[in-house]
């Protein structure tokens, strides 16, 4: 891991643990598998990364930012 992705991740997991209001965060995780995950946090979380990462992601990557992975690879574009 570059030391460019463990600063994404560390930013990443602060926003996650603020938006759902819990450290039970597992790197792999999904809508799925965290409970507080429903569409309202969902436009939260998006917009807590925008700000944090300076970025405007495109509503129809929005749609497909559906697990932390996923989440990831979609900071990594928009930054590249």
């Amino acid at each position: 891991m570059s030391t460019n992705d463990k600063n994404i991740d560390e930013r990443l997991f602060k926003i996650l643990r603020d938006t759902f209001q819990t450290n039970e965060i597992n790197p792999e995780d999904s809508m799925d598998q965290i409970p507080e995950w429903d569409s309202l946090r969902h436009i939260q979380l998006i917009i807590a990364i925008e700000d944090e990462f300076n970025i405007s992601i495109d509503f129809a990557d929005t749609l497909e930012m559906t697990s932390i992975p996923e989440i990831k690879k979609k900071i990594q574009r928009y930054l590249c």
